[in-house]
């Protein structure tokens, strides 16, 4: 029964990607209006001001871009009932990221020479996630969570973080999905969320990994692929389809 549900969230989280995507590419205003949801959690103001930053880019740049944007209004009209009125669903992209081996590294520096390094990293990471338009959702010690209002900002933000990291003797993992989350105080979750996460987890070092929801998104934006095939992922009932970011350069 439990995999029968996750495969239909699944499948409708799908759908309401290319909904969407088609929606905004056959939009022709200027400009949308936004209607945030009240949530009734103090802590949530953070959250909210993170996707009104998001948002707030012009739609005919966000077409430009090959990106799609989540309108939390139209992510409230379909809050599940199940879930209750506190808690509301959105549209977006999410990103991991993870240091290979960050024990090893421990091991051969030592704590301080580690901090210094991991300090380098995190700036580095922050100041893409920053560039490409991106926000900071959680920073796990050894890597971070983050959204974007489009996959291809996504994509081009992973790639960036490669090459920036590179330098500093790091490799990392990289892992994207679109999908709705959740938002949940002054952190998101849900179906999408894990997917990523299990993505980045089984991603080659240096290679942004992504599913095929955010590769269909982007077709026609230059971005190249290489085909993964297709993988059972922990925790989930169905196999993913999984593409590796080959190269950005014409996106």
């Amino acid at each position: 029964m439990r995999k029968a549900q996750l495969r239909w969230i699944a499948e409708a989280e799908a759908r309401r990607v290319r909904e969407f995507a088609l929606a905004h590419r056959a939009a022709s205003e200027p400009s949308v209006n936004l209607v945030y949801p009240t949530v009734r959690s103090a802590s949530s103001g953070r959250l909210r001001n993170l996707f009104q930053r998001l948002t707030s880019i012009p739609m005919w740049q966000q077409l430009r871009d090959s990106d799609i944007t989540f309108t939390p209004a139209s992510a409230s009209r379909s809050r599940s009932a199940i879930n209750g009125p506190e808690v509301s669903r959105v549209l977006t992209t999410v990103l991991f990221t993870d240091i290979v081996d960050s024990t090893g590294h421990v091991a051969e520096l030592g704590d301080r020479r580690w901090r210094a390094l991991l300090d380098c990293h995190d700036e580095a990471v922050r100041h893409q996630i920053a560039r490409f338009r991106g926000c900071e959702i959680k920073h796990t010690g050894d890597g971070f969570m983050a959204i974007f209002s489009g996959p291809a900002r996504a994509v081009g933000c992973a790639a960036a973080i490669v090459e920036t990291t590179a330098p500093l003797g790091i490799s990392v993992r990289i892992g994207i999905h679109s999908g709705e989350v959740m938002l949940e105080r002054d952190d998101i979750g849900g179906i999408a969320v894990h997917i990523a996460s299990r993505i980045a987890a089984i991603a080659e070092p240096g290679q942004p990994l992504v599913s095929g929801t955010v590769r269909d998104l982007v077709a026609g934006s230059g971005l190249v692929f290489e085909d993964r095939g297709i993988r059972a992922v922990r925790g989930l009932p169905e196999d993913l389809h999984l593409y590796a970011v080959s190269s950005v350069e014409n996106a």
